[in-house]
C-alpha cells in the first residue's frame, strides 16, 4: 500500500518554531517500520515545500494513507485543515493522526475528517494497523482510537513496548532534499537522532513521561553506532529527554563512537546532577568531536523546582554550570516563568543569570498542555481555547500582574540575556565569533540573521501582547 506521511506547516505566532527547525524523525521512524513491509512511504514537509505544493504532490501519489503529525499542541488546528483538506481530495484515502499532542488527547480528535487515532510509538502501531487494513478491518488493532459515526472506539491497550534495538533504521532517505534546511541554534545540517525513549522522572509540566506510559528505554551502544554511521549531517541532537541517564552506557557509547572514527557536533539534553556526579563523562565525550548541553533548570531555588515536581536541587544547578565552565563545553540553560510571578520573581531570576553567566538562557513561559499532571490541575482556569498560543512563550493562565506588565518584564529577561553575554564576554567578542562561525561555514549567514531578528523580537513586549489580539 501507499503511504504518505505529512508534517504541518508553519503557523502560530512564536516560540518552538521559531527557536528550532528540526527533522521530522517519528514519521521516518514509523515509514522505518513499514517499508520492510512493502509498504511504498513519502514524506512531505509542508514547513519546506509550502502547504500547496505539498498537498498538490501528496494527492498526485494518490496515497492508501495519510498520516498526519501533530507533535505539539500549537499544531491542532493545522493539523484539521490538512485533514479537511486530504478527505475533499482524497475521499478513499484513510486518514491517521498520531504524534505526542494527539496520543494525550486524543478525544479532542473526534473528527468526522479523521479516521484513526494513533496512541504511542507509530512503529509498535502502524504495521499491525496496516496489516489489518489490508484485510478490510482494524477494529482488533492495539494502541488505537477510532472515529466512528456513534463515537470513539478505543482499542486494546498500545503493544508492548519493544526492544528499541529491534526497531528499524529511520527512513532518512525520504527526507534528503530536506534534510540541508534542518537547524538548531544556527548550526546546520542537522540531524535528530534517539537513543532513548521516555523519562523516569515526573515533572508536571512535561508529557513525555505520559506519552511514554512512565516507561524508559535505551538502545544498546551498538544499535546506537551502527546508526550513527548512516548519518552524514556533521551535527547530531539526541533528542533523548535525559541523556547519560545509565552512565555505563553513555561510557560505551563514546568509546565505540571514538573507536568508529565518528566525529560530530553533538548537542545533548541532561540533568545537572548528572554532571556533578560524574563530570568524567562529560570530558568522554568531549573526544567524538564538538559537545554542547541543554539543560533544563527551571527554577534557580529549591522552592521553584519543588512546585515543577523536577527533584532536582538547585546547588546541582550552580555545581554543573560552574564544571561546564571548566571542562569549557556550550551549554544552554531554560527557566519557567510563572503567569503568578511578581516583579521581584523577574528580577531575582535576572540577577541569577548574571551572577551565574548562563548567556546562553531560554525563558519558557509555564504551558499547561492536555493530558499532563499540569492540566489536570489548572486546566479550568486556562484563559484561551487559540490553541497557537500554547508555544510556551505565551501565557494562557492569568497573570498576577498585568497582561502587559508581565509581557514587560518577560520581554526583558530575553533582552537582560543578551546584555549578560555583551558584559561576559564582550560586544566585540560576541560578534567576532559569528564572523568566524560563518567564515568557516559551521553556520550561515541567514541563520545568524535570524537569530538576532529573534533576539531583537524577543526583547519586544508587543511582539507577545500582539498574539492575544490576533
Amino acid at each position: 500500500m501507499k503511504v504518505s506521511f505529512i508534517k504541518p506547516p508553519i503557523g502560530g505566532i512564536l516560540g518552538l518554531e521559531m527557536l528550532t527547525f528540526v527533522e521530522p524523525l517519528g514519521m521516518e521512524c514509523v515509514a522505518g517500520a513499514l517499508e520492510p513491509n512493502g509498504h511504498e512511504c513519502r514524506i512531505y514537509d509542508l514547513r519546506l515545500e509550502g502547504e500547496e505544493d505539498g498537498l498538490q504532490k501528496c494527492i498526485a501519489f494518490e496515497p492508501d494513507v495519510v498520516g498526519l503529525q501533530c507533535n505539539f499542541t500549537t499544531e491542532r488546528r493545522r493539523t484539521l485543515r490538512l485533514a479537511q483538506r486530504i478527505r475533499d481530495s482524497l475521499p478513499d484515502a484513510t486518514i491517521v493522526v498520531g504524534g505526542h499532542d494527539a496520543s494525550r488527547d486524543p478525544k479532542w480528535f473526534e473528527r468526522d475528517t479523521i479516521d484513526v487515532i494513533a496512541v504511542g510509538d507509530g512503529e509498535e502501531v502502524m504495521p499491525a494497523f496496516m496489516d489489518a487494513l489490508e484485510g478490510g478491518g482494524y477494529d482488533h488493532v492495539p494502541g488505537i482510537v477510532i472515529n466512528t459515526k456513534q463515537g470513539q472506539k478505543t482499542t486494546c491497550g498500545s503493544p508492548g513496548r519493544s526492544n528499541l534495538d529491534e526497531l528499524p533504521l529511520p527512513a532518512r532517505h525520504l527526507i534528503k532534499d530536506y534534510a540541508p534546511h534542518y537547524y538548531i541554534n544556527f548550526r546546520k545540517p542537522l540531524a535528530l537522532m534517539e537513543t532513548a525513549r521516555g523519562c523516569p522522572y515526573r515533572c508536571n509540566f512535561c508529557s513525555v513521561w505520559k506519552f511514554h506510559e512512565k516507561t524508559f528505554r535505551e538502545k544498546s551502544p551498538e544499535r546506537v553506532v551502527e546508526e550513527l554511521k548512516t548519518i552524514d549531517a556533521p551535527n547530531i541532537f539526541i533528542t533523548d529527554d535525559i541523556f547519560w541517564l545509565d552512565v555505563h552506557r553513555g561510557r560505551e557509547m563514546a568509546r565505540l563512537i571514538k573507536a568508529a572514527g565518528i566525529k560530530k557536533y553533538f548537542t545533548v539534553q541532561t540533568r545537572t546532577d548528572i554532571i556533578c556526579r560524574h563530570p568524567d563523562l562529560i570530558e568522554e565525550w568531549k573526544d567524538c568531536g564538538n559537545l554542547a548541553i541543554f539543560l533544563g533548570l527551571e527554577k534557580v531555588d529549591d522552592e521553584g523546582l519543588k512546585s515543577v515536581n523536577k527533584n532536582n536541587k538547585a546547588i546541582n544547578n550552580e555545581r554543573a554550570i560552574a564544571i561546564l565552565k571548566e571542562l569549557d563545553v556550550g551549554f544552554t540553560c531554560n527557566f519557567i516563568v510563572d503567569p503568578a510571578w511578581e516583579r521581584k520573581d523577574f528580577a531575582q531570576l535576572r540577577k541569577w543569570v548574571d551572577e551565574h553567566g548562563t548567556y546562553n538562557s531560554g525563558f519558557s513561559v509555564l504551558t499547561p498542555l492536555p493530558g499532563t499532571d499540569l492540566w489536570g490541575e489548572v486546566s479550568d482556569q486556562v484563559t484561551t481555547d487559540d490553541w497557537e498560543l500554547f508555544d510556551i512563550v505565551h501565557s494562557v493562565l492569568p497573570t498576577k500582574l498585568g497582561l502587559k506588565d508581565f509581557y514587560e518584564e518577560y520581554s526583558r529577561l530575553w533582552d537582560w540575556s543578551l546584555q549578560v553575554r555583551y558584559k561576559h564576554r564582550g560586544k566585540m567578542k560576541t560578534y567576532l565569533a559569528m564572523v568566524m562561525a560563518i567564515a568557516t561555514g559551521r553556520v550561515s549567514l541567514n541563520a545568524i540573521r535570524k537569530g538576532m531578528n529573534m533576539a531583537r523580537v524577543f526583547s519586544n513586549p508587543d511582539t507577545f501582547m500582539a498574539g492575544h489580539s490576533a
